[in-house]
């Protein structure tokens, strides 16, 4: 995906607007009944969408600056994290005229709901777990044993094996640690 810093003249996008179009594809996923169900299309709650990076190559230093193919949109009822949608967000070629007005464009990939089946949020984990860095980083802290003066860098999302195998990725003293809700295992 070309970012606006690669286009001449242009200013780096800070990922608002993309972010922007992600959870604007998300609502109208939420808006259908048919698509997520009555308990998310009356209660649901779009959040905060967060880009899903590429894993770094084994023993290369993540790039801050890495491409982003999708967002993470959580959906909340409540306390609890009901389901995501997975937002894929590309800019469209310039047109065949010449003018150079692309705009990102935004397609729901999948939406996944935790509920075992329709009005359950017993089954659905607690928001924080998936969306608050704070939780996601003593979550990893914890799976290592490491104390308070650990050194933490901030969490990324980001797959394990298959873009379809969403972890947070936080390095603890050095070390890489996957996490996914309350499960935390060494990457």
């Amino acid at each position: 995906m070309e970012r606006d810093a690669d286009r001449p003249g242009e200013t780096p996008d800070d990922g608002s607007g993309l972010a922007d179009r992600a959870r604007g594809a998300t609502q109208q996923l939420v808006a259908d009944a048919t698509r997520v169900g009555p308990l998310v299309h009356r209660r649901g709650v779009v959040g905060r969408p967060v880009p899903v990076r590429a894993p770094a190559p084994p023993g290369a230093s993540t790039d801050p600056v890495a491409e982003v193919g999708r967002w993470f949109v959580p959906v909340t009822t409540g306390e609890r994290l009901v389901g995501f949608a997975l937002v894929d967000v590309a800019t469209s070629p310039p047109r065949t005229d010449g003018a150079d007005v692309r705009e990102p464009a935004a397609r729901v990939r999948r939406w996944s709901t935790f509920q075992r089946h329709e009005g359950d949020l017993e089954s659905c984990p607690p928001a924080l777990l998936w969306t608050d860095p704070t939780t996601i980083t003593a979550t990893a802290m914890a799976a290592t044993g490491a104390g308070e003066g650990a050194r933490t860098a901030e969490p990324v999302l980001t797959w394990e094996r298959t873009p379809e195998h969403l972890v947070w990725e936080v390095t603890v003293d050095g070390r890489p640690v996957h996490v996914a809700g309350s499960s935390a295992w060494p990457a």
